[in-house]
């Protein structure tokens, strides 16, 4: 069994399939893609070589029996280098998933960010909008309170006036009935007074202008009748 550490050329050039001096030349042509141990030699000269060279050497075999020229090999090796190997892609597979994981949590933990700030704003606008409530509410008192005030005022004045209409009523009803008990104190005083045009204290009362005629009750009434009138002549014959 080789040695995956220190395989000779000897032993490496008999895996491969190709003699000791041809397999010199390709460690010449493809030096690039080899590991350090091709550097190492003993004192005979012979040379060891690591496991990934000696699979790396059946590769280049491969692809020139193929028909490939020793460029085209070492474009092939070299894009083949920059390949990732099966444990490489699943760990680039698991680190991308990772990546994938922290945006997405990073995603919603934004998104719950936002909604807290929406909720907060919410609310900050809710207790705005209160608080406009609440002065409103206090203001609408206010005003009640003051149409009240002016309502009990507007009916105090009506209480006034209508006191001061019913005193007004009486004091008229006493100045009447005072005047019709001057009236009647002077019907009894004087002689008899006739209203030719309007009887009654009332028209008196009133100022109304009357023709009167004063009788002296202590003078006798005449009996003469008074006379007769004539009545015409009915005219004649013509003469």
């Amino acid at each position: 069994m080789l040695d995956p550490q220190h395989i000779s050329l000897t032993d490496a050039a008999a895996t491969i399939d190709v003699s000791p001096s041809v397999l010199r030349r390709w460690l010449d042509e493809f030096s690039d893609f080899l590991s350090n141990a091709t550097d190492t030699a003993e004192e005979n000269g012979d040379v060891f070589l690591s496991e990934k060279d000696v699979s790396l050497l059946k590769t280049a075999k491969s692809k020139l029996d193929d028909g490939f020229s020793f460029d085209q090999v070492r474009q092939q090796l070299g894009s083949a280098e920059t390949e990732d190997t099966p444990e490489q892609q699943i760990v680039a597979a698991q680190e991308e998933t990772a990546m994938a994981a922290m945006t997405y949590f990073s995603e919603v933990v934004e998104e719950l960010h936002k909604g807290q700030l929406s909720v907060l704003n919410s609310q900050a606008a809710n207790r705005e909008l209160m608080g406009v409530l609440i002065q409103d509410n206090f203001n609408l008192k206010e005003e009640n309170k003051r149409l009240r005030e002016r309502m009990l005022d507007i009916e105090r004045q009506v209480s006034q006036l209508r006191r001061d209409e019913i005193s007004r009523r009486e004091a008229l009803r006493r100045e009447i009935e005072t005047k019709l008990s001057e009236i009647r104190m002077q019907v009894i005083r004087n002689p008899v007074t006739v209203l030719h045009e309007r009887t009654g204290c009332l028209g008196w009362l009133v100022g109304s202008k009357t023709d009167v005629k004063t009788v002296p009750q202590n003078s006798p009434v005449s009996q003469t009748p008074p006379p007769r009138a004539v009545p015409p002549r009915p005219p004649g014959p013509p003469e």
